[in-house]
């Protein structure tokens, strides 16, 4: 039945109409918000990656401090995740031991434990505060930075799931309401032409002699009944 009627919705053309009662005003783009929501997006961008300029340079000084071949040395590298979230490398806490072959390696480790795994041997005693304090300015610098990662990785997740699903439901009920239009069209005029009957049959069963007074023009109800006066038989005196 949508087929009938030939709604063009992205041009307009055809029966739909230009303006049609309250339809006063047609749905626009939120463009202003759009673009508000872009710059605001941009700026936490920006500023994870000035929390990762910060990073590098604590970074720096923690190679700077500790010793270079020292096994228990604790460092931060930009690893790229296992378990996904937003792609790309993040700061992670690593330590640092010689394997049986002789080659370094590396695991990872949590913000919650990277104080207490600070080594305590001799070649670590006059660093290990220097140390420490590096390790709590980075964790908080991290922290923060991965605050704003999660929100951004919640929002953009939130959005492709929204866009989906609106985006499922919008072609659904836009095929109902072109489906339900040419019934509610059809309904309409059989009304009209009901209500215009019902008026012709009351004017036909006006009387001859019915005519409009000057206070009020007659009004005719559907159900074919009077309102004004009509002019009554006058009676003369003989």
């Amino acid at each position: 039945m949508s087929e009938t009627l030939k709604f063009d919705t992205a041009s307009r053309s055809g029966p739909w109409p230009i303006k049609s009662g309250s339809l006063r005003f047609r749905p626009e783009p939120l463009e202003d918000d759009a673009a508000a929501l872009k710059i605001a997006l941009t700026d936490v961008y920006e500023s994870v990656h000035q929390s990762d300029l910060a990073i590098e340079y604590y970074a720096y000084a923690l190679e700077i401090i500790q010793p270079t071949d020292a096994p228990g040395k604790i460092s931060v590298r930009y690893l790229k995740r296992a378990w996904g979230g937003v792609p790309g490398r993040h700061p992670h806490f690593v330590q640092w031991y010689r394997s049986r072959n002789g080659r370094w390696l590396y695991h990872r480790l949590k913000a919650t434990e990277v104080i207490r795994k600070v080594p305590r041997y001799a070649v670590f005693e006059p660093i290990k505060h220097d140390v420490k304090l590096l390790l709590r300015e980075t964790i908080g610098l991290i922290e923060r930075r991965e605050a704003a990662v999660a929100m951004l990785s919640k929002m953009r997740t939130q959005a492709r799931s929204i866009g989906v699903s609106t985006g499922r439901l919008n072609a659904g009920k836009k095929d109902q309401i072109l489906d339900w239009l040419p019934l509610l069209k059809e309904k309409r005029e059989r009304l009209i032409a009901e209500s215009r009957r019902a008026v012709a049959l009351a004017d036909a069963a006006l009387p001859a002699d019915a005519a409009p007074s000057s206070a009020s023009a007659p009004r005719v109800s559907r159900t074919g009944s009077v309102r004004g006066r009509l002019n009554q038989p006058v009676r003369r005196s003989r």
